[in-house]
């Protein structure tokens, strides 16, 4: 049995994080929640906790709480963990009332928790890079099940399940697997994009996540389940009797079991139906049929000159987004040809039940905003156009914060290639969004700048196929 910790991320030893040496408990219960007006509510920045979506606030983690605080007649104050190694001291000392971060139940924790009943249930996978160009390795990877996780080193938060998890494999199985102590101030997902950046071999992380990340990053194989199955659960302290009753009543009600189901679904699918870890996705070009680009391509030439593009750059846009399915919701509420989130609709006058003319019409209104937006920012009409793809895609507050990013790092903040695109996709990493010009936070933006670039591919095939 053999786990390597590397000295480099040991924390001091008022940081590290255990019942021997927490902070007094602060005597803060349901009472003192309801006096103050507000419940807080310790979380990560992640895709599946908290985050800015078109600036507006997303994640699993954030709604539940939200309808929970909506339960208790109080409102929600989001604080963000910044090191993950600290959440539970943070807890202790009254910074949070809950910790709703992706927490799984066990035993060691139990024993200085109090949780509530199970949300849902996931499993734990390794995330590896693919080397499809490597011959000698069968699918391109390296670990095909448990019994070969001796083969790469592995980074996993000290105070994680995942460490807990290759513990009991390691004392099960006497493997001689390398356990890797990652930071507290680096994320869970930052730790993927580590290994999709060749920075670490591997991590562990919840299936999850992974699945919804797994689009974002098609150089990882996320296939390799290990054993055993974790309940996901909301952690309070072990004197908040009154808080978790609450807790247990809101999420065994049946209105709780309700939103639960409904919400779990919205974020996480089916996973275990459309599973496809290690299967890469390969991107193809719309076809053309007849000279038509779509069935709406009037609609689209009626309505590109409102915001002054080519008509058939809008029509990629709305490929990208709906497929030319008019009648398409997005997990986040999204809906039409051009997938407006309802807020975005009401703001420009669109209708609700998303007629095609009307949908198209409203997103080049949006479109003309957001170019109006970048007008004084961005000089070049050529590069304005990609800031204005990805602010339909994440909205302009994250752009605005690569902006500062692209700029601190000493890259060229009107150009978006290799500079506030790389600054965007940098935006996941704590070290980051956590830079004090920074204002939105988190954003995986890995998806936004793959939404650009496959529009403006879409866009030139069309254009070829016009000529």
């Amino acid at each position: 049995m053999f786990i390597l910790l590397s000295p480099k991320v040991r924390m001091k030893e008022e940081e590290v994080v255990g019942p021997k040496n927490f902070p007094d408990l602060v005597n803060v219960d349901l009472d003192s929640i309801r006096a103050r007006g507000k419940l807080i509510v310790l979380t990560e920045n992640s895709a599946s906790t908290y985050y800015l979506y078109k600036e507006e606030e997303m994640g699993f983690d954030y709604e539940l709480a939200k309808k929970f605080a909506k339960y208790l007649r109080v409102k929600l104050e989001i604080r963000v963990i910044e090191n993950l190694d600290s959440m539970f001291a943070m807890l202790y000392r009254g910074e949070g009332d809950i910790i709703a971060s992706n927490l799984s139940v066990n035993e060691e924790r139990k024993k200085f928790l109090a949780f509530s009943p199970a949300i849902y249930k996931t499993k734990q996978v390794l995330v590896q890079r693919k080397d499809t160009a490597n011959k000698l390795l069968a699918d391109g990877i390296v670990v095909h099940n448990q019994n070969e996780l001796d083969k790469l080193p592995i980074h996993v938060h000290r105070y994680s399940s995942f460490y807990n998890r290759l513990t009991n494999i390691i004392q099960s199985s006497g493997a001689n697997i390398q356990v890797i102590e990652a930071s507290g101030k680096i994320g869970t997902e930052e730790l993927l994009q580590d290994v999709a950046n060749g920075t670490i071999p591997s991590t562990v992380t919840d299936k999850s996540l992974a699945y919804l990340c797994i689009e974002d990053y098609p150089s990882l194989d996320m296939s390799v389940e290990l054993e055993g199955e974790d309940d996901i659960a909301w952690a309070v302290r072990p004197n908040s009797f009154l808080l978790q009753q609450q807790i247990n009543a809101f999420l065994t009600g049946k209105t709780g079991i309700g939103f639960v189901t409904k919400l779990y679904a919205r974020y996480f699918g089916r996973p275990e139906e459309n599973w496809t870890g290690g299967i890469k996705r390969v991107f193809s070009m719309p076809p053309i049929k007849e000279g038509n680009l779509s069935p709406y391509d009037s609609l689209y030439r009626l309505h590109a000159p409102i915001v002054g593009w080519d008509w058939r750059l809008l029509t990629a846009l709305s490929f990208v987004e709906s497929s030319f399915n008019p009648n398409a919701e997005s997990w986040a509420g999204a809906r039409g040809l051009m997938q407006l989130m309802p807020a975005t609709m009401a703001k420009y006058g669109g209708d609700t039940l998303c007629p095609p003319s009307n949908n198209i019409q409203t997103g080049a209104k949006m479109l003309k905003n957001l170019d109006n937006f970048w007008k004084q920012r961005v000089r070049n009409p050529e590069e304005r156009i990609k800031f204005m793809l990805a602010s339909y895609n994440c909205g302009p507050g994250h752009v605005l914060d690569a902006m500062c990013i692209a700029k601190q790092i000493g890259k060229n903040d009107t150009l978006w290639d290799g500079n506030v695109a790389e600054a965007l996709i940098l935006k996941s990493q704590r070290q980051y969004y956590a830079m004090s010009c920074v204002r939105h936070g988190y954003i995986n933006g890995v998806g936004p700048v793959n939404f650009v670039n496959k529009i403006l591919a879409i866009f030139e095939h069309y254009k070829s196929a016009s000529k």
